[in-house]
């Protein structure tokens, strides 16, 4: 019998459900996966493909914002970011499947059994004895990024892993999609649709195809996120088990990036800083000398040409005729100024 209509859930993230949402998406929506990308080769041309420039065709590893040069930095943020799991991405991750296994085996050491680990792949081409290398190595899920079914039941008899299909849902491709979803049933365990965005990289691209923004300074693609409401409807009135998750460009930002943010700012704060809700961290900055104002230890640090302390002596500065400020900052592995407040000769902020 077909799904009801009323099992279309809000996930209070932005986002909406049809079924169960997959072990990944829910450590996601709480903050609590890494990223790792494991490579910006790939063998496809996707023109919607938002790779940067920094990144794409590079055989470079990144772990979230930070620049893997040993094994170690993989470790060190996937600790500072108290995350559950990773997903690893590319490019191509799968281009190298002993690479990629070596990387799934070393976390599950380091983090154990449990440690939740997916990816994205086109290579639906997976020999026997690929498959049975990913089996091997502890691969918990495997997304593929493919818009039909061909030679995926091959891969979901023998593999070990969960199988998903994720892809941007794209204006005009509905009757592609609704085909999609009905062959795919009783094959995989989800599939999620992503809604699809511009980038920098990919603008061009995307207007020659004629898509347009959604809204004023919005990535987000104009009738993507209204396709895949009818996707779910659609799954809901004509299958009867498959899970479907409808991913906004909002719930990557809005809650999976922030929300890993603000768990790397209370494991990285110092002593005097605050973490705002946002994930933001909070402090105080005096620029130039302190003259005859004194701090107590262990509540500053100097940094190139500013001392950075709690917002108070900050305050306590700018009365002293000091130039001061407040500071929110990126809690990313190269933290940047986010937004700077000075402040006036009474520690008020300026107008």
């Amino acid at each position: 019998m077909p799904q009801e209509l009323n099992r279309i859930t809000d996930t209070k993230a932005n986002s909406q459900l049809l079924g169960t949402l997959p072990d990944g998406c829910r450590m996601c929506i709480k903050g609590k996966k890494s990223v790792l990308f494991l490579t910006g080769v790939c063998d496809k041309d996707c023109f919607y493909c938002p790779l940067s420039e920094q990144r794409k065709g590079t055989k470079k590893m990144w772990i979230n914002e930070k620049e893997v040069q040993k094994d170690t930095d993989i470790i060190d943020e996937i600790k500072k970011c108290s995350s559950a799991g990773v997903g690893i991405t590319g490019g191509e991750p799968l281009i190298d499947i002993d690479t990629f296994c070596r990387y799934v085996t070393l976390l599950k050491d380091e983090f154990g059994a449990h440690f939740h680990i997916h990816a994205y792949t086109t290579k639906i081409d997976l020999t026997d004895d690929e498959i049975k290398k990913l089996n091997l190595s502890g691969l918990d899920a495997l997304r593929f990024h493919i818009f039909d079914i061909d030679r995926l039941q091959k891969i979901k008899d023998r593999a070990e892993f969960k199988i998903g299909i994720e892809i941007p849902l794209i204006p005009g491709k509905e009757k592609m999609l609704k085909r999609l979803i009905k062959d795919a049933e009783g094959i995989i365990d989800y599939m999620n649709l992503n809604e699809l965005e511009y980038s920098d990289t990919n603008c061009k691209r995307m207007e020659k195809q004629g898509f347009e923004l959604k809204e004023y300074e919005d990535y987000a693609v104009k009738d993507s996120v209204e396709l895949g409401q009818a996707l779910l409807k659609y799954a809901a009135e004509n299958t009867e088990d498959m899970s479907i998750h409808l991913c906004t460009a909002s719930t990557k930002y809005d809650y999976q990036y922030w929300n890993r943010m603000k768990h790397r700012a209370e494991n990285i704060r110092l002593p005097w800083e605050t973490v705002t809700k946002q994930g933001l961290i909070r402090k105080g900055v005096i620029i130039g000398y302190l003259g005859t104002m004194s701090l107590k230890p262990n509540t500053y640090t100097k940094k190139d040409n500013r001392i950075e302390t709690t917002v108070k002596n900050a305050k306590r500065a700018a009365t002293k005729g000091l130039d001061a400020a407040i500071v929110l900052s990126m809690p990313t592995d190269d933290p940047f100024d986010f937004e700077l407040t000075p402040l006036d000769k009474k520690g008020n902020p300026k107008e």
